[in-house]
């Protein structure tokens, strides 16, 4: 089971205080997954929104939990752009296993308050759509988005529906752990 978390670290998430609730969020999904029974095969990919690869794909016992010294939101908001580089990724790292005869699954999570600054392609939740109702159809994937709410009242929920987030797999940071599992 191939996961990738992509991260808002921009920097609406520290203006609005939000630094430490992404951190608590990540870590939940990255610790509801350590208890699963299926540990042993998932395989964790973290990003930050900006680019950076702070966890290529690692055997989740391996993969850092997010703390002030890996994790800062100082940068822009690609959020568009970056979800499709997201998906790309992973669909690219689900081919790896498929060519080599190993079965996948595969599940990207987008953390962030929803607010976009910093997209040049896609400007918009809809140009974003396709894309994931594309990767979406082969059926072994799952997008699932986890809202933080910001200080300027941006509606995660609606940007994510836009976006093509099936509603039950959005998450906030007080969804449980079988929720998030």
């Amino acid at each position: 089971f191939l996961i990738t978390m992509l991260v808002d670290d921009s920097y609406s998430i520290a203006r609005a205080g939000n630094e430490q609730v992404i951190r608590d969020g990540v870590n939940m999904v990255r610790n509801a997954l350590m208890d699963s029974k299926a540990k042993k095969s998932i395989l964790m990919c973290v990003r930050y929104i900006n680019g950076t690869v702070v966890v290529p794909y690692t055997p989740i016992d391996d993969v850092p939990q997010l703390d002030s010294s890996n994790y800062v939101a100082n940068g822009g908001t690609p959020l568009y752009d970056m979800s499709v580089v997201s998906l790309g990724d992973i669909v690219a790292k689900s081919q790896e296993f498929s060519d080599r005869g190993v079965p996948v699954r595969s599940a990207t999570l987008i953390v962030t308050d929803g607010h976009d600054e910093g997209s040049v392609r896609f400007r918009a939740p809809e140009d974003v759509r396709s894309i994931m109702n594309d990767v979406l159809a082969d059926e072994s994937h799952i997008v699932a988005a986890m809202g933080i709410q910001d200080d300027l009242s941006t509606d995660f929920r609606d940007v994510f529906t836009r976006m093509c987030v099936r509603d039950n797999w959005i998450l906030t940071t007080s969804s449980s752990p079988s929720e998030m599992r």
